[in-house]
């Protein structure tokens, strides 16, 4: 990385950790004066993960690039996603306050599971199905109060050379809560002026089982990253027959934006 590569990582580092006290405390108060109900401090909860998360995304020095299809202000979606990095959920949230549903085992990950949780996420067990109904429930909830939810129906972040096929039980939120889906596809163009090939695709992209400290701090030692954020046109849950048949549609539609990293 170099002496200023390693210089500018300490710098973004400390000026993150400041952001991330601030969401500490700020989510804590919310989750306190919310009586530690998650269904009433999650609105809120939400929005100050969107500010933080725009806040991030201009001390890691990462500029997001927009390709929107009209998207209703008044309402709320389930946003379905390609998953990439640890930098989408800023990526996403920063223009759609979410709450994001993600693992359990996430959940007993040191400080990202604690993000987690003061966030208002919700946590499915991937390994276990045998409380998937409970789960499903929790998400259909949700998405009734009026809340964006966020899935990254990959199930995982991935090498970048493929949208991997899209698990389906959590569509079933969508059709049992009558929601509209948002399709959003997430391209990673450039570091540091250098388009992202398979050389260069692990400053950014977070996979397998590269650890979180290690990973951030190489990210923060470049200056300036662009991310495409490609919104597709919503579509109705009252369109398909059945959860395959959704997870199916959104797929296509996001394979179809993705440049595979190859």
């Amino acid at each position: 990385m170099g002496i200023i590569g390693n210089i500018r990582a300490v710098i973004k580092f400390v000026l993150f950790a400041s952001a991330l006290v601030i969401y500490f405390f700020t989510s804590i108060l919310i989750t306190l004066f919310s009586g530690f109900s998650f269904d009433l401090a999650r609105p809120h909860l939400t929005k100050v993960i969107a500010m933080t998360s725009k806040v991030g995304l201009k001390i890691i020095g990462i500029k997001v690039v927009q390709k929107f299809h009209p998207v209703n202000p008044m309402e709320n979606y389930l946003i379905v996603s390609n998953h990439l990095s640890y930098v989408d959920v800023m990526v996403i949230s920063s223009f759609f306050p979410s709450c994001f549903i993600t693992s359990r085992e996430m959940k007993e990950t040191f400080f990202l599971g604690h993000l987690c949780l003061l966030g208002g996420c919700l946590f499915v067990d991937r390994k276990n199905h045998k409380n998937l109904h409970k789960e499903v429930k929790e998400l259909t909830q949700a998405l009734k109060n009026g809340v964006n939810v966020t899935i990254f129906p990959e199930a995982a972040s991935t090498d970048g050379s493929s949208v991997i096929r899209f698990r389906r039980p959590l569509f079933q939120a969508a059709l049992d809560s009558q929601s509209r889906i948002l399709p959003i596809c997430l391209n990673y163009k450039t570091i540091d002026s250098s388009t992202v090939t398979l050389k260069n695709r692990d400053i950014i992209f977070w996979y397998g089982k590269m650890t979180f400290l290690d990973h951030a701090f190489r990210l923060f030692s470049h200056k300036k990253i662009i991310v495409e954020l490609n919104v597709l046109p919503s579509i109705s849950a009252m369109d398909f027959s059945d959860k395959k048949a959704l997870a199916d549609k959104c797929h296509e539609l996001i394979d179809a934006e993705y440049n595979n990293i190859i």
